[in-house]
């Protein structure tokens, strides 16, 4: 059994191997912002992107604990292009937009039975309040307003739609579909990496850590993944990138490619940077099929696979930003 002193030797060694990896630098993809900075708090509570790429961004005002503002942001540019007051009590975790102009809030904790998720109009009417389970880890939206969120370890044993794992909610936030249990499939203890790309979800579980994929009932295992531990999954086609491994990889991306055999293979690995080539360990990621969207306070970064796999292979993926009005 290694000492501790060991078990850190191992994850210096490791580490420097890492830096030594190529590096995929993020390019800047625009900003969030509130409508009324000096009223509200200058860092977002909450983050997401949503199906067509928009992003959204929850701030709390102030003044009112309760009183919070949604807004809307599309790349490359600086102006709120849209917003919303809403009252809330609700510690916020995830914003997404739904169709018709509706936004959905949730939280990532709550108690048995409490409601955590509500959907508001564009006008800021409270139209749906729910309990979608406690321990969300992620939650995405569909383009046509189905919600998938998928949930950590402490949800296990829950009585709820969090004991599957992975659950789908109408728009009115009632249960749609839940991930079958005793089926066969790779039990979730622990939903990592949770991508929605159109109306199929992507994610690669602990403990078994399969690439899986779920569309209406139908759940398909493409098999083991040839590495573990990643929060952060892209896929396009046939080609995947797992981001953000364990301990000292951190910052690394994956290369997958589903093979013909239909199993996932191991590729090259790069490091992800922010433009000017600092570190990426304090940003929230969201991913939508191929792309890869980090925020960092008002920042709004980007990068998609093929960036990715270009890097890995060796090649350079210029970084900087692009014009903003």
């Amino acid at each position: 059994m290694s000492t501790d002193a060991e078990h850190d030797r191992a994850k210096l060694r490791r580490r420097l191997e890492v830096l030594k990896l190529p590096v995929a630098p993020l390019r800047r993809h625009g900003f969030v912002r509130s409508a009324c900075p000096a009223d509200t708090m200058r860092e977002p509570e909450a983050v997401g992107v949503g199906p067509d790429g928009t992003a959204l961004a929850v701030w709390q005002f102030r003044e009112g604990v309760n009183r919070k503002q949604v807004t809307w942001h599309v790349p490359g540019r600086r102006r709120v292009i849209g917003a919303v007051d809403v009252e809330t009590d609700l510690r916020v975790s995830f914003v997404q937009p739904l169709p018709e102009g509706r936004v959905l809030l949730a939280a990532a904790r709550t108690r048995p039975g409490k409601a955590n998720a509500e959907v508001w109009t564009g006008s800021g009417d409270l139209q749906h309040r729910a309990h979608v389970g406690d321990a969300v880890e992620e939650l995405l939206a569909s383009p046509s307003g189905k919600v998938w969120a998928g949930y950590f370890d402490e949800a296990m044993g829950g009585s709820g739609p969090e004991g599957h794992g992975l659950a789908r909610f109408d728009s009115d936030l009632t249960v749609d579909w839940l991930y079958p249990q005793n089926s066969g499939l790779p039990v979730i203890s622990d939903c990592y990496s949770l991508n929605v790309a159109g109306e199929t979800a992507y994610f690669c579980p602990f403990t078994d850590f399969h690439i899986l994929s779920a569309t209406g009932a139908q759940v398909t295992d493409w098999g083991a993944s040839p590495y573990q531990s990643a929060r952060h999954l892209l896929r396009s086609g046939r080609d995947l990138a797992l981001i953000n491994g364990w301990g000292p990889e951190y910052d690394v991306a994956t290369m997958l490619r589903i093979g013909r055999d239909d199993q996932p293979r191991l590729g090259a690995q790069c490091r992800v940077v922010l433009p000017d080539g600092i570190e990426t360990n304090r940003l929230r990621y969201v991913t939508r099929g191929g792309e890869l969207h980090a925020f960092m306070r008002s920042s709004w970064y980007h990068i998609d696979l093929e960036g990715l796999s270009t890097a890995a292979a060796g090649g350079r993926v210029e970084s900087g930003g692009g014009p903003f009005v």
